[in-house]
């Protein structure tokens, strides 16, 4: 029997696999036990919406540095709404050289979803950047230069938590395979999902919340500089990474 009950909002970092289509790396929280009984949300169906969006038509040679999309979408699936921000990850054995992806805030509160609108476009933005110059480093690292320039405050983060890189699967003499999306932006992708889990516990509040108590979200990658990797809201989230290799 599907649950009425509102589903709490949740973060999604998704990707557009050449292999799978479009497909969900993450979410956050990483349990969304009314998700599954919501007859009127399948995640498969929001991804397609979401990920089948064209907003890498551009023109010039895909080496060139795309411009990430922030935008607003109501009823993506009835009464479910968010807040996107589309960006790409380099990959020289994908498709085009690039890993389309996207951070959504989702939720069902279409008056908190613009209330919070500015705060939430901004962290999404920072989110992508910090993905975007771990992803350059990376691929600086395999001898490939993207000529784009890293941002000097997000260099810092990433020298920071540097010891939390992940360390990559050994594939042996198997023929090359796609990545795991994560592995694409080492370093980031921990840096990103402490700042995200932070920033969740502010915003998933009830609107009657954030209306008579309202928080403050930080405006500047100070948002970013600490990381628990013990916190049990962390651990679970990073689990959904290593739980996918193509």
């Amino acid at each position: 029997m599907a649950s009425s009950q509102t589903i709490r909002d949740f973060i999604l970092i998704s990707e557009f696999c050449e292999v799978e289509g479009p497909r969900c790396v993450l979410t956050i929280p990483a349990v969304l036990p009314h998700l599954n009984n919501n007859e009127n949300f399948n995640l498969d169906e929001f991804l397609l919406y979401i990920m089948t969006t064209d907003y890498q038509n551009f023109p010039g040679e895909k080496l060139d540095e795309i411009s990430d999309v922030p935008c607003i979408r109501t009823n993506i699936i009835q009464n479910f709404h968010a807040i996107l921000h589309y960006f790409t990850l380099k990959d020289s054995q994908a498709r085009g050289g690039v890993r389309p992806s996207c951070i959504a805030y989702i939720t069902q509160n279409q008056t908190k979803l613009y209330r919070l609108k500015n705060e939430i476009l901004n962290v999404l933005n920072m989110s992508a950047q910090i993905l975007k110059n771990a992803n350059m480093r990376w691929m600086g690292s395999l001898g490939q230069d993207v000529g784009v320039q890293e941002n000097n405050t997000i260099t810092s983060l990433l020298d920071k938590w540097n010891h939390l890189t992940q360390p990559e699967p050994e594939l042996g003499d198997q023929e090359k395979k796609l990545k795991p999306w994560h592995l694409l932006c080492p370093i980031g992708i921990s840096i990103v999902i402490s700042g995200l889990i932070f920033v969740y516990k502010i915003t998933c509040r009830p609107l009657e919340d954030q209306i008579l108590d309202p928080k403050v979200i930080c405006s500047t990658y100070d948002l970013f500089t600490n990381v628990n990797p013990d916190n049990v809201d962390f651990k679970a989230v990073m689990s959904q990474l290593n739980s996918f290799i193509l």
